[in-house]
């Protein structure tokens, strides 16, 4: 069973779709987070074969996708217009689309891709119990996961697949950027532009530190250049 989601009836049809859409588009407009609900239930739905990505199927531009998105919309507010072409609603109009590409996935086998959605989403669980720092927001885990799923022709396991749970962590900072980083401040110093212009130390052992940080930066930048030239 999926866990982010309220559990879809197996008799699913465009009708109970739309409900179910208007149902948490009224939710989402009282402050609760009904993203990553929306998501599955496109994903379910596509897995059903209840809705496609055929385009023009209710009219000139508008698929199940956008059907789908107008009644979410709609239902957080009477005084929203829904408009496909605007940039928040088209995002949403894409990432239902992916929802439901990854629903119709074939690959995948008996159960698939609904099993290994299911796995991912717990696995988020039990992180977030414990690291909640670490964990990603629940639609954007399911949709990192779509869509690198879609770009493979087998399953997404393993670690691979748990990698999704988690943040991206910024780059740690190499040799060289804390050296700058060190170069500027004593630099600041020996100018008299520190702490807003209230603290300058000229001295010569400052002016050398300055030096000998500067060469060392130097030697770093010539030894990346010289990698960098093939024989």
């Amino acid at each position: 069973m999926l866990q982010e989601a309220t559990v879809i009836k197996n008799t699913l049809d465009m009708d109970e779709l739309k409900k179910r859409a208007a149902e948490l588009g009224e939710q989402a407009g009282k402050g609760k987070d009904t993203q990553i609900k929306f998501l599955l239930t496109c994903l379910d739905g596509g897995y059903q074969g209840v809705i496609d990505l055929v385009s023009n199927k209710h009219g000139q531009d508008r698929d199940d996708a956008t059907i789908l998105a107008e009644a979410y919309v709609k239902a957080q507010t009477t005084s929203v217009i829904f408009d496909a072409k605007a940039p928040n609603q088209r995002k949403l109009i894409s990432c239902l689309r992916t929802s439901i590409k990854l629903g119709q996935w074939p690959k995948g086998g008996a159960g698939e891709p609904m099993a290994t959605v299911n796995s991912l989403l717990n696995h988020r669980q039990s992180v977030r119990k414990v690291t909640p720092k670490l964990v990603d927001d629940a639609a954007n885990v399911f949709l990192k996961f779509a869509r690198a799923q879609l770009r493979r022709d087998t399953l997404i396991t393993g670690d691979e697949l748990k990698s999704f749970a988690l943040k991206k962590q910024p780059d740690l900072p190499q040799l060289e950027d804390v050296m700058m980083s060190a170069r500027d401040a004593v630099k600041r110093i020996v100018d008299g532009k520190a702490a807003s212009g209230t603290i300058i130390d000229n001295s010569p052992k400052m002016k050398a530190a300055l030096q000998c940080l500067n060469d060392r930066l130097a030697e770093i930048a010539a030894a990346k250049k010289s990698q960098k030239v093939t024989p």
